[in-house]
């Protein structure tokens, strides 16, 4: 009888949210904008861009956004204030845990994410063995792929997948795959959705 703790994680593009990491704000001088909360990622569980809105021309302003990729390393983007609009980064970002200003934001600004832009998250950080999972396959064709250690890891699972919507629920075999320093998941354009039962 097997007494691991088995999780599951699922990896799914979620809508825009322009508020997600932080809410219609000022600041009197260069800081920190005050984030929704400490490590906000978009709940897709996958990379995305993100986005700044105001409704006033901010563009004098340089805002530095750092978080981590999906591969958990840390990374930043800087990028210049909104007129009267929205920008959008270009680096990808898992989560977001700190957003600075080199100046004063005179104008209420929030702080989100894009719709799910990326394929790319994190199943497990730490050693774990995945166990099965669920997929669900849009109508391109493409490959499901898991990699130790980052997302330029080796890589010890691939799934593949027809042009054709429908499921995958591949065999796995009973004592799983294991990853000794993580498991990076990248579900391409091949689906619209994973599910991964690993150990955690």
């Amino acid at each position: 009888m097997s007494v691991t703790s088995i999780k599951s994680k699922l990896f799914k593009a979620v809508s825009a949210d322009t508020a997600a990491i932080a809410a219609l704000q000022t600041l009197g001088g260069a800081g920190n904008m005050n984030l929704t909360g400490t490590s906000v990622s978009d709940g897709s569980n996958m990379d995305t861009t993100v986005t700044l809105t105001s409704g006033g021309n901010i563009s004098g302003t340089n805002f530095t956004i750092t978080g981590t990729d999906a591969s958990g390393a840390t990374v930043n983007q800087t990028i210049a204030g909104p007129n009267a609009g929205t920008v959008t980064t270009t680096q990808k970002f898992l989560t977001v845990t700190q957003i600075a200003t080199n100046g004063a934001v005179g104008t209420n600004t929030s702080a989100g994410f894009t719709a799910t832009s990326g394929t790319q998250g994190i199943v497990f950080a730490g050693a774990t063995r995945v166990r099965g999972l669920h997929g669900v396959s849009s109508s391109t064709a493409g490959a499901l792929i898991i990699r130790d250690g980052s997302q330029t890891g080796s890589k010890l699972l691939e799934i593949d997948t027809p042009a054709a919507a429908g499921q995958v629920d591949p065999y796995i075999p009973d004592e799983g795959i294991l990853f000794r320093n993580g498991a990076f998941i990248d579900i391409s354009a091949g689906y619209d959705s994973a599910t991964i039962f690993f150990d955690g």
